[in-house]
């Protein structure tokens, strides 16, 4: 159980260094069809590994969220990143919120998806200022015992 959150939570190499011993340790006590099995295990998590896209080269989880919006609905996406890598995504329709502000449909939006998330990173990257954000960064950190930075990239004006 604990090498599938290891897994699902990007960190592929620790297992794969984990199954590597095993493997040696088989093979030296001529368990060979065992190795075997390990080694295909191994073959299996790289190959899988290989097809994941590294996005960041500073290896840190990050959650990266963004919305989109119409004249009455938005579509928020959330990427997960894990280790650098991209490891899924998950997208919300909000219907009606045509009279919310860009900064009212974000902060809205973290606070809900936060309060019953089951993994907080050490940086969420938002496309849009939220409202209260210090009280929301102390929030976070306080729900994974570790300082949370909320982050708000800008383009720098020529």
């Amino acid at each position: 159980m604990q090498d599938i959150c290891s897994f699902l939570g990007g960190r592929q190499e620790d297992i794969i260094k984990r199954l590597e011993k095993d493997m040696k340790e088989a093979a030296d006590k001529l368990e060979f069809e065992k190795a075997a099995k390990i080694r295909d295990k191994i073959n299996s998590l790289r190959h899988i590994a290989e097809k994941q896209k590294i996005i960041s080269t500073a290896m840190e989880d990050q959650d990266v969220i963004a919305f989109a919006k119409s004249e009455t609905d938005s579509c928020i996406q959330v990427f997960f990143i894990r280790g650098g890598k991209l490891i899924g995504r998950e997208h919300f329709i909000l219907e009606g919120t045509s009279d919310v502000s860009d900064s009212e449909l974000m902060t809205a939006f973290v606070k809900q998806f936060y309060s019953s998330a089951a993994y907080v990173p050490s940086q969420v990257i938002l496309q849009e200022d939220i409202d209260e954000i210090d009280i929301i960064e102390k929030w976070l950190s306080s729900k994974r015992t570790a300082k949370t930075h909320i982050k708000v990239p800008r383009r720098e004006k020529s």
